[in-house]
């Protein structure tokens, strides 16, 4: 009996003990809760670079204003960091610098070397309506163009070395009477006023008042009555001829009032014998329109 009580106290005894030990086991491992940061607690502080340990030792800090979450033990930022690029250059060149200080090293590309517009105006431009002018050739009393090889016969007249015949060389703004080239060869084209100034070849030019009144004056000039042509319209010829001349209208020029006066440009009108009526002037100056066209009698310079 005696020893049937020891057994049974001994069972109690290391129940109790068990029982006891049981209360301090540690708890089984579960999520580590995240401890929050007051802003007071980081005030004043300030992002300095930091070295490779210390980004490694900060990768599981909280950062204010950020959210994170927890997975297993290890804290993750949702957000990603901005990254701030030391000295960026921002000029309209869109040069950029990875390294601080560099932009001082760094030149922006010159607008210069951008190709510049070839400028129509040039000097030395040739077209078709404008070809190189050359000067003609003179052998005696006749002239050859060397812009088109076509001969003149020539005359002095007032001390001037005058073409005896009116110009045949093709400009734009000219044109051969009714259209017709066998009017072109026997009595050349007619210009209107700006194509005219393209007409004589190089060193040669159109008559100015003076010149045109000498030969006005004088009876032996071979006047021609190659007629004109006005908006598609020709008419006059072999009964009158028409000649630009280089100088400015005067008010008792005839049809000054007419014609536009100053605005107008000064010709010579030469009338057929043939075709001048009794009491008419056969030679004389008028003012016209400069987009008329007429002939062109060139004069040596």
């Amino acid at each position: 009996m005696k020893k049937k009580t020891l057994s049974i106290a001994f069972l109690g005894f290391t129940a109790l003990f068990f029982g006891c030990s049981g209360d301090d086991a540690p708890s089984p491992v579960g999520p580590t809760p995240i401890a929050e940061v007051s802003s007071s607690s980081i005030q004043g502080a300030s992002p300095t670079s930091s070295s490779p340990q210390q980004n490694q030792n900060s990768a599981t800090s909280v950062q204010i204003g950020v959210k994170d979450t927890v997975e297993g033990h290890k804290t993750i930022n949702t957000e990603a960091p901005k990254i701030e690029y030391p000295d960026k250059y921002t000029e309209p060149d869109e040069t950029f610098c990875w390294e601080a200080g560099c932009k001082a090293n760094v030149k922006p590309r010159s607008s210069s070397s951008k190709a510049a517009p070839k400028s129509s105006s040039s000097a030395n431009a040739i077209t078709i309506d404008e070809p190189v002018n050359k000067a003609p050739t003179v052998n005696g009393m006749s002239m050859t163009d060397m812009r088109d090889n076509k001969t003149y016969q020539l005359k002095q007249i007032g001390g001037k070395l005058w073409m005896a015949q009116d110009i045949n060389y093709s400009v734009a703004n000219s044109e051969c009477y009714n259209e017709q080239e066998a009017n072109c060869n026997t009595n050349g084209r007619l210009y209107t006023y700006n194509a005219a100034q393209k007409a004589c070849p190089l060193g040669w030019h159109i008559p100015t008042r003076e010149e045109a009144q000498a030969a006005l004056n004088d009876e032996s000039v071979p006047w021609s009555y190659s007629g004109r042509c006005k908006d598609g319209d020709c008419n006059f010829l072999g009964d009158m001829g028409f000649h630009w001349t280089s100088s400015e209208p005067k008010s008792d020029d005839k049809k000054y009032n007419d014609n536009g006066g100053s605005s107008g440009a000064l010709i010579i009108v030469e009338k057929s014998p043939d075709y001048v009526k009794e009491g008419d002037e056969r030679l004389f100056f008028q003012v016209d329109q400069k987009t008329k066209r007429f002939s062109v009698r060139c004069v040596q310079d």
